[in-house]
């Protein structure tokens, strides 16, 4: 067992009235109030696991959605990634890879999300290993293809609360189950893996402040982060007008905050807001 802390124009004026009535101003800020309006442009901090400084850039299409991260700390496990949408801007592609993500270049992992008729949330993950970078996945021509295939359930919120992955021949690789408790923070993150479950893993998260989860920016962040939280899981040292943390404690304890797949201390995050 361990701990970790680890649009459209008639959408803004929405979320703008909302805010408005909800008394943004205030210090107690209504989660996800001031969010859509802001988009997160660059996360740094110390890595948990080893020392050294990371530095995480994002680059965003015309509807708010990003299509680059880039990191500084590019290196195999720590791969730059590149998102692709359809023509509803849903997300259909995470592509990780070395170079700038163009066509020809070598991926090292790629999710392809489908989605059921008009749903917004993918129901599954198709995971691909090693290959070239196409219109779809293209696997080297000396390796067979690795495919791993991710199922995923939500509860009435919209929020991500179970996981089932398999292996190409059906055999089970992972399960894993989210619970959020009555505050609408992500509690715990149960897991087991191998076919018969003969390994479990619980994570706890928390405890959280009361501002806005900064993964509420973009759903985006909340699908790859697998968090849905209303708050996040530190307190933060400052927060802009809109109630979104702009930096985090370097925590004696060592308590990371989680961002896509990275853990950091002392994080910052930089914001461009409306």
């Amino acid at each position: 067992m361990r701990t970790r802390l680890n649009f459209t124009f008639h959408a803004m004026i929405a979320g703008a009235i909302l805010c408005m009535f909800a008394s943004c101003g205030k210090t107690d800020i209504t989660p996800d109030c001031g969010a859509p309006l802001c988009q997160i442009q660059s996360f740094e901090g110390d890595n948990y696991w080893w020392e050294g400084h990371v530095v995480n850039t994002l680059t965003y299409n015309k509807a708010g959605n990003p299509i680059l991260r880039s990191r500084s700390d590019l290196a195999t496990g720590n791969e730059n990634e590149t998102y692709r949408y359809d023509a509803k801007q849903r997300l259909t592609d995470q592509i990780l890879h070395y170079e700038n993500g163009g066509y020809g270049g070598d991926f090292r992992e790629w999710h392809r999300f489908k989605y059921r008729g008009n749903q917004d949330r993918p129901y599954m993950d198709s995971l691909y290993n090693n290959g070239t970078i196409g219109d779809h996945p293209i696997p080297y021509p000396f390796l067979p293809p690795l495919i791993i295939v991710i199922y995923f359930n939500y509860d009435a919120k919209g929020r991500l609360i179970e996981e089932n992955s398999f292996f190409e021949d059906g055999a089970g690789w992972y399960k894993k189950k989210y619970l959020y408790n009555s505050a609408n923070n992500l509690e715990k993150l149960a897991a087991s893996w191998g076919s018969t479950g003969w390994v479990v893993d619980t994570t706890y998260y928390g405890p959280y402040d009361n501002k806005i989860n900064f993964l509420q920016t973009n759903k985006v962040w909340q699908l790859l982060t697998r968090n849905y939280s209303e708050n996040n899981t530190q307190t933060a040292v400052t927060y802009n007008k809109y109630g979104l943390p702009l930096q985090f404690p370097n925590d004696p304890k060592g308590k990371p905050v989680s961002f896509l797949d990275a853990d950091l201390t002392n994080m910052k995050i930089v914001y461009k807001c409306k």
